[in-house]
């Protein structure tokens, strides 16, 4: 791109200076502008400079997946700093308030090392990622972003803004994310996981009846000690037996094709796949409540015990136990062609069968983490009867 690339933008006058706002499509964006990566300087060990993170892969695979969904969005701007040897700004002959801002390559024909291409007119200083994930964007939908641009700024202001912008976010507890499901009308496996997680606390009948921490906050009406489990872990649980990717199940949903099965979609393999492409949430609620009262049943003493001494009502004990409720689902339809509802007689044949005793669901032989509740699985697995 080696014209002038232009853009009408409004002004904002913070205390840091002034900067303009705008709207530019993310092919334009990739054209002007560059990261500088704060990394140390070849043949120069004690010299640092650079303001951003190195792109993470991972990350910028998953915006490539996210931006193709038609529920994609980034509300948010892109922040970059632009040279002001690449910049005029005038104001619009066409709206009042506009800006009219031409940004151009620089030539210094006098020092040609100091010249600057239109590529590096602007340095990216908050969404490199969300910048190099669209390269992946299909185009069925126009995709723009929002452009903040700061003009002529010094390096200090430049990396006051970056550390502003990446060090005071807070990330969204994720059992606040997952519970905003509560407001949305077209069908996914988080909607569907998210009704089943608070049926189990609200049921009065439920062996988790207030036993899930709703929203990440304690609830304020509850014994604080109560609620053993965050709704993200039972979300995420419940999760693992539901068809397909989530957020592709999501994109299909708001394309009114959830329930259109996968290639080779079977309930062998993800136990709540039929009920849910049947839109029956009712039924899944039943497996896994009538499962956790054989739980409840098999060891009453551990599962009731609100106190961190013992697993099985935690986040190590939960993981473990719905992990293990496939196997057990499929033991109980072992001679079946068809799904059913399982109730908890059938499930509770199987926990009677196994020898693991209360006292051994003790935090000392299951440590905290992903390594404690493998291991409890495993030790599940071993002592069933199957």
């Amino acid at each position: 791109m080696t014209e002038p690339f232009i853009i009408y933008a409004l002004k904002v006058d913070q205390p840091i200076g002034e900067f303009y706002i705008g709207s530019v499509s993310a092919e334009e964006l990739d054209k002007i502008s560059y990261v500088d990566v704060r990394e140390f300087q070849k043949g120069k060990a004690d010299s640092i400079a650079g303001i951003q993170r190195k792109l993470s892969k991972s990350r910028v695979k998953d915006i490539n997946k996210y931006v193709n969904y038609d529920y994609a969005s980034f509300p948010t701007s892109i922040v970059v700093a632009v040279d002001e040897r690449c910049a005029d700004i005038v104001p619009s002959e066409k709206t009042f308030g506009l800006y009219k801002i031409t940004i151009s390559p620089f030539e210094d024909t006098e020092e040609p090392s100091n010249s600057i291409p239109i590529g590096r007119a602007a340095k990216i200083l908050d969404g490199q990622h969300r910048l190099a994930g669209l390269q992946t964007h299909n185009g069925k939908k126009q995709f723009d972003l929002n452009l903040s641009m700061f003009i002529g700024i010094d390096i200090d202001d430049q990396a006051e803004i970056f550390s502003t912008v990446n060090q005071a976010q807070t990330k969204v507890n994720k059992s606040l994310v997952l519970d905003l499901y509560d407001y949305q009308k077209s069908k996914s496996t988080y909607r569907s996981a998210h009704y089943v997680a608070v049926s189990l606390d609200a049921d009065s009948a439920s062996p988790l009846h207030e036993k899930i921490k709703r929203i990440g906050i304690a609830h304020p009406e509850r014994d604080k000690n109560s609620e053993t489990l965050s709704q993200a872990t039972v979300v995420r649980g419940l999760l693992r037996h539901y068809p397909g990717d989530p957020e592709e199940e999501k994109n299909k949903g708001k394309r009114e094709q959830s329930n259109v099965p996968l290639r080779n979609e079977s309930w062998k393999n993800t136990i709540f796949c039929e009920f849910y492409r049947a839109d029956d949430t009712s039924s899944i609620y039943k497996i896994v409540k009538n499962y956790f009262d054989a739980v409840a049943k098999k060891w009453p003493s551990v599962w009731y015990d609100n106190h961190a001494t013992f697993i099985l009502n935690r986040t190590n004990g939960y993981n473990a136990l719905i992990r293990f409720l496939r196997d057990c689902y499929l033991h109980a339809l072992a001679n079946e062609e068809t799904t059913r509802v399982v109730p908890q007689a059938e499930f509770f044949l199987i926990f009677e069968k196994i020898d693991l005793k209360a006292a051994d669901f003790h935090s000392d032989n299951y440590k905290p983490g992903s390594s404690g509740s493998a291991q409890l699985y495993k030790d599940l697995v071993k002592s069933a009867p199957f």
